[in-house]
């Protein structure tokens, strides 16, 4: 939940990584397979994005594989493997491994053909779009990340739950400037950030959920237990809401429907529930440098995005931000600092390791 003064528990970075692996490690997940896991819980903490970090590994993950609804030890079984495409079935195991994978594959294909698209079905949540997308910088390409999710929101005009959360996320590579990182749920918020606002004891902003009648509603455990998301631009269509329902629809069919995964109502399953296998995924990946001069489209981002940051601020604004530029700063401050874990999800983390009979999460307390 970006925006709030974070908590002042904190671990360090090396330390909430290798406390992920051993968690996941106990529960005979795979050395590398738990590495992957830890690699994008840590960059969600350290990005600011506290309901993807840490505070999803017991429920989400951890008490699943526990559960046997979803596969520690997943097969892999490629459906498609084409020059520019490739069609991934992960065998209902984690989705972050799956991710990594998959865009791997599709990177090696765009960085030999000039583009690639991937998708992956039967997967499991596969945290946050940017880390997958973000992958794709390191060889100078554009990176393209979407998943589907369990059924949280409503359509436009809807009181039933028809689609995710369904994120997308976009990594430019700049040249001087630091790389373009849009990452954005196609729901006005996340779950997450009702879970964070439930723990934290907040009310919700109005257009961010409905009751069980499809009224607005503030209360976050009303729209967590009885009620729904609300597509970006909320209610109706006075604010846009249709646009963030097409953006949804449109993630939906490129992971489920694409992919040959589940969709529609196969997908409404409760986002706090042991289930697994019900989530797909759909990455890209282009070279600048088979449409245009590489440096040339370099130089033009940057003007492009010192454009945005030196154009004039609304009233009571410092300045105009860039997408990702939050994000990054949280990182350098919490690699800093340290990563801030909210207290009850410390609760959380030190019952699941007595569980699993390991050794606590190292923790140190700022200010």
């Amino acid at each position: 939940m970006i925006g709030e003064e974070p908590s002042n528990i904190r671990t360090r970075e090396a330390a909430e990584r290798d406390f992920i692996v051993r968690a996941l490690r106990a529960v005979d997940v795979s050395e590398s397979d738990a590495n992957d896991v830890a690699n994008v819980l840590v960059a969600a903490d350290l990005r600011g994005v506290e309901s993807h970090g840490i505070a999803r590994l017991d429920m989400f993950y951890v008490r699943r594989i526990e559960a046997g609804v979803v596969n520690a030890r997943p097969q892999y079984t490629a459906l498609s493997d084409r020059p520019t495409q490739f069609a991934l079935d992960a065998g209902n195991g984690l989705g972050h491994p799956a991710g990594i994978f998959a865009m791997r594959k599709t990177i090696e294909k765009a960085r030999e053909n000039g583009l690639a698209f991937a998708t992956v079905r039967n997967s499991n949540h596969y945290g946050i779009a940017a880390y997958y997308a973000m992958m794709a910088l390191e060889h100078g390409l554009i990176g393209l990340s979407m998943t589907n999710s369990t059924h949280l929101a409503v359509p436009t005009f809807g009181r039933q739950k028809t689609q995710g959360t369904n994120p997308i996320a976009v990594a430019i590579p700049a040249g001087e400037h630091a790389p373009y990182v849009l990452d954005m749920a196609t729901t006005g918020v996340t779950f997450g950030r009702l879970e964070v606002s439930e723990r934290k004891g907040k009310q919700l902003k109005p257009g961010w959920a409905v009751d069980a009648e499809g009224r607005e509603t503030l209360d976050a455990t009303t729209a967590m237990t009885k009620g729904a998301l609300l597509p970006l631009g909320g209610y109706g269509t006075d604010n846009g809401g249709h646009k963030g329902y097409g953006l949804g629809a449109l993630v939906e069919i490129l992971c489920g429907v694409l992919s040959g995964g589940l969709f529609g109502t196969s997908l409404g399953l409760d986002e706090r529930g042991l289930h697994g296998g019900t989530v797909s995924h759909f990455f890209g990946a282009f070279r600048v440098d088979a449409l245009r001069d590489g440096d040339a489209f370099r130089r033009d981002l940057d003007r492009q995005l010192r454009t945005f940051e030196d154009s004039a601020p609304s009233p009571g604004a410092d300045r105009v931000v860039i997408a990702g530029e939050p994000e990054r700063a949280f990182t350098e401050r919490y690699r800093r600092e340290g990563v801030p874990i909210d207290p009850k999800v410390w609760d959380g983390i030190d019952e699941m390791a007595k569980r699993l009979n390991i050794d606590k999460l190292e923790r140190f307390t700022v200010g």
